[in-house]
């Protein structure tokens, strides 16, 4: 099993706050939000870990994936497109800037055959797992 850090309740949470804030005041975008989190799903088979992170409008060169101990980290950024124009939008509701998801593997893996791939926006870590911890069934015999 592995575990997530995420704090995805105190970010909905900020999140709704954030909207308020813009609808009542006026006040938000970009400079109220700070720093953006891609959402991953990550999937488990007994041989691998997959995880699929979507960055929709990332250059696959603004991509760094780690996988440092039991540590996957991967981090990049996405530059808002038109910079030199950005005082003509009226309203800006995508993140930019920097991003940073950190997960804890809990299971011993081969970290050199980690491989990432990118198509279509969305990332492809995968994790293969070490031998040792395949499953395997264990006869039970009548003594």
């Amino acid at each position: 099993m592995l575990t997530r850090w995420m704090p995805t309740d105190r970010m909905r949470s900020f999140e709704r706050f954030n909207k308020m804030m813009e609808d009542v005041l006026g006040v938000g975008g970009e400079e109220f939000r700070g720093a953006w989190m891609p959402t991953v799903d990550i999937k488990e088979t007994p041989n691998e870990i997959f995880f699929f992170c979507e960055l929709p409008g990332v250059r696959e060169s603004d991509i760094e994936v780690e996988f440092v101990g039991d540590f996957l980290t991967i981090k990049g950024k996405r530059e808002f497109a038109d910079e030199a124009r950005r005082e003509d939008y009226v309203r800006v509701e995508r993140s930019y800037g920097t991003f940073q998801r950190s997960f804890t593997l809990d299971v011993p893996v081969r970290s050199k055959d980690v491989t990432a791939t990118f198509k279509d926006g969305v990332l492809t870590v995968t994790v293969p797992k070490a031998e040792n911890v395949q499953p395997h069934r264990v006869e039970v015999k009548k003594t």
